[in-house]
C-alpha cells in the first residue's frame, strides 16, 4: 500500500511538473532559470515515478511469485499427503495379504497333515482286512483239513470209498466254504 502510494505521489509529481514545464515553454518571455529548474525537477520526478513504479512492480510480480509458490507448496503436501494415504494403504494391504496368505499356508499344511493321517489309518485299514481275509481263509482251510482227516479216520478201512462219496460243492477246489456249507457237508456225510 505504501509503495502505491509513493508510484501515486510521484506520477502525480511527475504530471505536474511537465504540466508546469509545458507552461513555461508556452510563455511569451520564458525566464531560462526556471524552464531550467522545472525540467531538473520533471526529470527527477519521472525518475521517481519510474523507480517506485518499477519497484511496485518487481514487488507486485515478487508477491505473485510467492503465492504461486505457496499454492505449490500447498497442491505439493497435498498431493504427498494423498500419495502417503496411497502408499499406507498399499502397505496395509500388502500386510494383510501377507498374513492371509501365510494363514492360507497354515491351514493347507493342517489339510495335509490330516490328509496323511487319513491315508496312514485307511492304509492300516486296508492291511487289518487284508490279515483278516487271510485268517479267515487260512481257517477255511485248516477246518476244511480237519473235517477230511475226520472223514479219512473214520472210514480208515475204505480210504476210497469214503473219498468218492464225498463230491465237492465247487468247481473251484481253493474255494473257501462258508458256515452254512460246512454244515450241509456234514448232514450229507452222515446220511
Amino acid at each position: 500500500m505504501k509503495r502505491k502510494a509513493g508510484v501515486l505521489l510521484f506520477g502525480a509529481s511527475f504530471l505536474i511538473a511537465i504540466l508546469g514545464e509545458a507552461y513555461l515553454l508556452n510563455e511569451p518571455q520564458p525566464h531560462l532559470l526556471s524552464i531550467i529548474g522545472i525540467g531538473i525537477v520533471v526529470i527527477l520526478t519521472g525518475y521517481l515515478f519510474l523507480d517506485a513504479a518499477l519497484e511496485y512492480i518487481a514487488s507486485s510480480n515478487k508477491k505473485n511469485d510467492l503465492l504461486s509458490d505457496e499454492g505449490q507448496r500447498l497442491e505439493a503436501e497435498k498431493w504427498d499427503s494423498r500419495f502417503t494415504e496411497l502408499l499406507n494403504i498399499q502397505k496395509a494391504t500388502y500386510a494383510a495379504l501377507k498374513k492371509s496368505d501365510n494363514k492360507v499356508q497354515e491351514d493347507i499344511k493342517a489339510l495335509y497333515d490330516m490328509l496323511k493321517q487319513i491315508i496312514q489309518l485307511q492304509n492300516m485299514t486296508i492291511d487289518g482286512q487284508k490279515k483278516a481275509l487271510n485268517i479267515s481263509v487260512n481257517y477255511s482251510r485248516e477246518n476244511m483239513n480237519k473235517l477230511l482227516d475226520a472223514i479219512i479216520n473214520e472210514g480208515n478201512d475204505d480210504k476210497e470209498k469214503a473219498a468218492s462219496e464225498i463230491s465237492p460243492l465247487y468247481d473251484d477246489p481253493n474255494a473257501t466254504l462258508t458256515a452254512d456249507e460246512i454244515t450241509k457237508l456234514f448232514d450229507s456225510y452222515g446220511e
